[in-house]
């Protein structure tokens, strides 16, 4: 699934975090945003899904563009992991559960086996499904959060600095798992060199004075 944006422009409390940015995004592409702290990287990926409304300019996804009618329909294609997750409360389990009883997701079907390979693949204890979020550490947290993006089987992935809470051996086991991944469409924040390897291309932003 591709994504084309036009001449964005995102302000914060009266000033521009970035102007006039434009970039195409093929199907199957790896993404790097990239730029200094406060040019906006978080913005952009939250413009992407809908939850900011841009000042000026243009989102398509899939040739469509993205407006307050369509925000709902071209979301559902989109899985959003953010740097600090909220699981929400209650146990790990279900917790990832929970959105398979979305009328969204209707057409998926819960598979716990495969919530069990993931954990296998990142490094996850079993044992962590049956505790309750709270318990967790940040990098289970980011973690967990991937497997349920994974999950849902939304073709455009979008990742806010998935690595930050990692141990190195983590990192490169994900980063793998990301590289080898031909089934999405995948946009991230990222300073880590390990995640930079497998981008296909890198969008760097500009920080114009903005704090986001």
């Amino acid at each position: 699934m591709n994504i084309r944006v036009n001449n964005l422009t995102i302000h914060y409390r009266q000033t521009a975090l970035f102007q006039n940015v434009g970039f195409d995004v093929l199907s199957g592409q790896k993404v790097c945003i990239a730029g200094q702290s406060g040019s906006g990287k978080t913005s952009l990926l939250k413009a992407l899904m809908g939850l900011i409304v841009p000042d000026e300019g243009q989102i398509l996804i899939n040739q469509q563009l993205l407006t307050e009618k369509s925000v709902w329909q071209l979301r559902k294609h989109i899985a959003y992991v953010p740097q600090e997750p909220d699981l929400g409360e209650g146990l790990v389990i279900d917790r990832i559960r929970c959105p398979f009883d979305y009328y969204s997701n209707s057409d998926l079907t819960w598979n716990r086996e495969a919530v069990l390979d993931y954990c296998q693949r990142f490094r996850l204890n079993e044992e962590l499904l049956d505790k309750e979020t709270a318990e967790l550490s940040g990098g289970e947290k980011q973690r967990f959060a991937l497997i349920i993006a994974l999950l849902l089987e939304r073709p455009i992935l979008l990742l806010d600095e998935p690595f930050s809470a990692l141990d190195k051996e983590t990192k490169t086991i994900i980063k793998e798992q990301l590289r080898q991944d031909t089934s999405h469409t995948i946009l991230f924040v990222s300073h880590e060199d390990a995640l930079l390897e497998i981008a296909d291309k890198t969008i760097e932003l500009t920080a114009l004075g903005g704090k986001r």
